[in-house]
């Protein structure tokens, strides 16, 4: 007899501890191994998703429309969903759930979140037309009003988001990874079938994808929800205090995501005033920027966090810098070769991916350079999304916000000065160097506070790991693979590069270093 879907994702999560007890890796990256396959499915399907959109919309006037429609219910699906809610209620949760009082604090936060999402989704809906055009100010009116229409179609996807945000950290809060890190796939596969089927019966057909959103966040919830449910379910009744205390968290994570949000709202209205397509351009450089963040930063960050947590509330600043260190150094040893990698093959990954049907060559000319500007804050992002998880369970959730605020000042001044003669490559270049403004900033902080916690050695081992793929994969691309076409380019150099960049890291000892880390 088959096995149903939980059967299927217990022995998915088992396959993976027993590949992480195989090769001697320890529970926090085992933790990380999980929710790294988890983001891997969930990032492959959205690459999948963004291939359907460029297929059928390329950068297109209509697809502008679109995502400045959902630019709003997004910035606040990362405020009462996975990024605000989830940074303030987990660390409150896993001490409430260490007194075995986890259950009434969890249906607490449930009924609050729905007291909160109800009434926000009906004004969105109904302030859609005062909005959006302080969003993208350079469109035209017919455009404006397509970009009203849409974001009145998806703004209760907020509801779906936040709700399976909620389950996913309750089931982060109890070691798994895997199924809230794999949910975002569910979203993606509703955005395709927008894209690739309903918008045949629809006119405009951009408003299929809509449709698609709001099918792939009832998913999302869907999927999450049987497994967190057991956890909502226990006697006990809810401290106030705790519930105030997460209030007290909750604001200044969401300020500082609001002023983090800054830098993408700028971006969008100054590209409204560039050619069409602008705005498209950047959003699928980011996706292809956002596959090593979402897939390695996140799940360091993530795995990190009650792990930070539990350290936190035991006073153990050793424990805490302990797990600080680890989290550093796996970030510097995955999204520095992620970097490299992309910053000799970005292109023709582009083209692979994305020119075809309505997207153009120029388009991936337009794409790659953004994606390559992006790219110098890579890694920067990545010790924001762990820097500030260390923050958030140190319960000073405030230091974020004041980064991001300085992060944001100078990304605005970069983008005003660079928009003019660089267009979309200023833009993305001056979001990539405003993430490294944060995260020196979060560092120095978190280093006046306790010492000890840079890996030196395993960055260093990693740099150069990095750095040694880099040219020979560039030597690679240039001088052997040259005129081979795009597909040959981008199937020999990915594997080529992988396997270049672990005979490095063992070379140099890294590998060693992160198993005893």
């Amino acid at each position: 007899m088959a096995p149903g879907p939980k059967g299927v994702i217990a022995q998915v999560g088992s396959l993976a501890r027993k590949v992480a007890r195989f090769f001697g890796i320890g529970p926090f990256l085992g933790d990380v191994l999980r929710g790294t396959l988890g983001t891997g499915l969930a990032r492959v399907v959205g690459l999948a998703r963004e291939v359907a959109l460029a297929h059928v919309f390329g950068a297109s006037s209509a697809y502008d429309a679109f995502l400045i429609a959902y630019f709003v219910p997004h910035i606040l699906r990362r405020l009462l969903g996975e990024g605000g809610l989830a940074a303030a209620f987990l660390p409150v949760y896993v001490r409430a759930e260490e007194r075995g009082e986890g259950a009434p604090l969890a249906r607490a936060t449930l009924i609050s979140l729905l007291l909160v999402l109800v009434p926000v989704c009906t004004l969105g809906c109904l302030l859609a037309p005062w909005y959006i055009p302080l969003l993208a100010g350079g469109f035209p009116p017919e455009k404006l009003s397509l970009a009203v229409s849409l974001a009145r179609w998806v703004f209760p996807f907020l509801v779906f988001s936040s709700l399976s945000a909620l389950a996913g950290g309750v089931l982060n809060a109890h070691g798994r990874f895997f199924l809230p890190a794999l949910s975002p796939a569910v979203l993606s596969l509703g955005v395709i079938l927008g894209a690739l089927v309903f918008s045949r019966t629809f006119s405009p057909p951009i408003f299929g994808v809509a449709v698609g959103v709001l099918l792939g966040g009832a998913g999302m919830m869907a999927l999450q929800l049987p497994w967190a449910a057991k956890h909502f379910k226990g006697e006990g009744e809810v401290r106030l205090g705790e519930l105030k205390e997460m209030g007290r968290r909750l604001l200044p994570v969401l300020g500082g995501l609001a002023v983090a949000e800054v830098n993408l709202l700028v971006d969008n209205r100054l590209a409204s005033f560039l050619a069409d397509g602008s705005v498209a351009v950047l959003q699928y450089a980011m996706r292809l920027f956002q596959l090593p963040v979402g897939m390695l930063a996140v799940s360091v960050a993530t795995a990190a966090l009650p792990r930070l947590s539990r350290e936190a509330v035991r006073g153990s600043d050793a424990g805490f810098s302990a797990a600080l260190s680890k989290g550093v150094g796996l970030g510097a040893a995955l999204l520095l070769p992620a970097m490299a990698g992309l910053l000799v093959l970005g292109r023709p990954i582009v083209a692979l991916l994305f020119q075809h049907g309505a997207f153009t060559q120029a388009d991936t000319v337009r794409t790659s350079g953004a994606l390559s500007a992006y790219l110098s804050g890579l890694w920067a992002y990545g010790l924001v999304y762990l820097f500030s998880r260390a923050f958030y369970a140190l319960g000073r959730p405030e230091i974020p916000v004041l980064t991001a605020a300085a992060a944001v000042g100078v990304n605005i001044g970069l983008d005003l000065w660079w928009v003019g003669p660089w267009g979309t490559f200023g833009l993305a270049l001056a979001t990539g160097l405003s993430g490294w403004v944060d995260a020196l900033l979060q560092g120095f902080i978190l280093w006046r506070g306790r010492r000890g916690w840079i890996p030196w050695r395993t960055v260093a081992q990693a740099a150069v790991a990095a750095l040694g793929m880099g040219l020979g994969l560039w030597a690679l691309d240039r001088w052997v693979l040259a005129g081979l076409g795009t597909w040959v380019r981008v199937l020999v150099g990915v594997p080529a590069g992988l396997g270049l960049y672990l005979a490095l890291a063992k070379a140099v000892g890294l590998d060693k270093t992160l198993r005893d880390g």
